[in-house]
């Protein structure tokens, strides 16, 4: 009955062939298939429908009989997934309304709490992965101040490059490269003045002074103005003059102090002058040494270097002369008349003449070492030494004189006065020897003064005169060591000056003795009187020309002096009213 009741319920043929009824393969197979069937078939085929309808019907009464817990666990199941899903759907909603947005809200916190974190640990992070050369960095100042500490000035100059070239690039470097530039710049300052200093320290020798040199020129601290720096190697070379100039000055001065010493001091003794010639030889080794180390040194470092780039309208062989060469003589002629002349100037005249000859040779010496580098000074030393000669010479010469003036004015007597009388020491008392005061030896003709480095043989019967001629004997023969011929005249001039001083006593003396002595006394003055004017002067002026000079008298301009005039008219004079008396009588 209820498949009938279905059945009866079911959709008509009619409406399931209408078309769009047709929803599944199946139909529409089953469809086709209705259609391929004849008459009878079709008229048989709601029988055999109703015969699978029954067929299926009791199958599903079956089938529920036996599978109903499968249904009523089924339906559980089903109850309870509903359940679950309609709490899952809940959940899911407070998840999304209320779960995600918090998390969303507490995760955009987080990142803005770790954003300084994250920061910090990304430079750390860096930093780690830079150990090495951050290290390396760090460590180039360091490493600069050793290379300067032990000499390697390259190397430190390639540091500092390096560590320059790091910047080189960069907007804005950072502040660990910013400093250790800082500390490398204070570095290279102080390999600066470590180079500048070495210029000042004395005893360095070339090498070093060409590492030095060649240190600054690779630094380029003083500048240039043109192409191939020129004045950069003028400022340098000036350094090394200013640094080397002041070794040369703290070395002389201690021989300087000791000589200016005694040349400040009032009268020189023999020891004190053998004393200053003996600084004098040490100031003038010292000198030579270091002004001929200056000048080869310079020469060395300054003027035998090639440049390494020259303009076209420059050859290299007149690089370095063009700008350095009047540079080095200039320094030459400052070393010269600064340190050495003025020394010699101050010096020399007041040496005795057993030291010049010694220290002309060294000086000679010096002059012609030095002409090997063109500083040949051969041609001040002739004026320095004749100045002296004539200074030295020219002082004994005064000295023996105005003893023998003083002797001769002592015997003569102080000047009277009106009370009294001036005390007269007779001629037999001093200036005869006594045995020969009764009948004195007349002077010898002019024949037999021919000797002219033997004193005449009459000067002994006259012990004053005699001391007198070796005195000027030994200034002459003090000449003899070193006779400039130039001074010849000046010589000549200041012999004849104290000659002439000399006579003007004797004279004076002679006209004393002649108004109140004895006539036996008067005779005996006037005998001295020729001796001294007649031999002692004539023999003194040969001397000097003919013994030290080699000059024949005959070429040589004798001038008479006044004395010697004076003396020759009141002699005639004297001897014509000698005559007349004799005639008279």
């Amino acid at each position: 009955m209820a498949t009938t009741a279905r059945l009866d319920g079911s959709v008509s043929l009619a409406e399931i062939l209408l078309p769009g009824n047709s929803s599944s393969a199946e139909s529409h197979a089953y469809l086709t298939h209705l259609t391929t069937l004849k008459l009878p078939a079709l008229l048989s085929e709601p029988a055999a429908l109703q015969t699978q309808a029954h067929h299926l019907t009791s199958s599903l009464t079956s089938l529920t009989h036996t599978s109903y817990p499968t249904f009523l666990s089924l339906h559980q199941t089903t109850s309870s997934l509903s359940t679950s899903l309609v709490s899952l759907e809940s959940s899911l909603d407070d998840l999304l309304t209320l779960s995600l947005p918090a998390l969303e809200d507490c995760a955009a916190g987080w990142r803005e709490r770790t954003e300084k974190v994250l920061v910090e640990r990304r430079k750390a992070r860096v930093v780690l992965e830079q150990h090495d050369k951050i290290r390396d960095l760090l460590e180039i100042p360091m490493l600069i101040d050793t290379c300067v500490r032990n000499g390697y000035f390259s190397e430190a100059l390639k540091l500092a490059s390096h560590a320059k070239s790091l910047s080189t690039g960069a907007p804005a470097p950072p502040r660990v490269l910013t400093s250790v530039l800082s500390e490398v710049q204070s570095s290279i300052t102080h390999m600066l003045l470590s180079l500048l200093a070495t210029l000042h320290e004395p005893n360095r020798k070339l090498p070093a002074l060409w590492k030095a040199v060649n240190s600054l020129r690779k630094m380029d601290m003083f500048g240039s103005s043109s192409e191939d720096g020129d004045q950069s190697e003028e400022q340098i070379a000036l350094a090394f003059l200013g640094g080397r100039e002041g070794c040369l000055k703290a070395s002389l001065e201690g021989n300087s102090r000791d000589i200016l010493r005694l040349v400040d001091g009032s009268g020189l003794g023999e020891r004190q002058k053998e004393d200053m010639a003996k600084f004098l030889k040490k100031y003038i080794d010292v000198w030579r040494e270091g002004v001929y180390d200056i000048i080869t040194q310079f020469s060395t470092i300054f003027l035998e270097r090639t440049p390494s780039a020259t303009p076209q309208t420059r050859t290299t062989d007149s690089w370095p002369l063009l700008s350095l060469r009047p540079l080095l003589t200039k320094y030459a002629m400052y070393a010269l008349t600064t340190h050495l002349l003025p020394i010699l100037s101050q010096t020399l005249p007041l040496l005795s003449m057993t030291s010049l000859p010694s220290l002309l040779t060294q000086l000679t010496y010096c002059a012609s070492a030095f002409a090997r580098v063109g500083m040949d000074f051969r041609g001040v030393l002739s004026g320095l030494f004749c100045t002296a000669v004539s200074s030295t010479i020219g002082g004994e010469l005064k000295a023996v004189g105005a003893k023998w003036t003083k002797r001769v004015k002592d015997a003569t007597g102080d000047a009277p006065t009106a009370s009294r009388k001036a005390k007269l020491t007779p001629p037999s008392q001093w200036i005869i020897v006594p045995s020969l005061a009764v009948s004195p030896p007349d002077p010898p003709a002019s024949s037999a003064q021919e000797a002219v480095h033997t004193p005449p043989q009459i000067l002994v019967s006259y012990p004053p005169i005699a001391e007198h001629t070796n005195a000027l004997l030994g200034v002459l023969n003090g000449l003899r060591l070193l006779a400039p011929v130039a001074i010849l005249g000046e010589l000549a001039a200041v012999l004849d000056s104290i000659l002439d001083q000399g006579g003007d006593a004797m004279v004076s003396y002679v006209w004393r003795v002649c108004d109140d002595a004895k006539e036996e006394e008067e005779d005996l003055a006037v005998v001295a009187g020729e001796v001294y004017f007649g031999v002692f002067v004539p023999f003194m002026r040969r001397a000097l020309v003919e013994g030290v000079y080699g000059v024949p008298m005959a070429s040589w301009d004798v001038q008479t002096t006044a004395s010697v005039r004076e003396w020759e008219g009141w002699l005639a004079a004297r001897k014509q009213k000698v005559t007349e008396v004799d005639e008279a009588s």
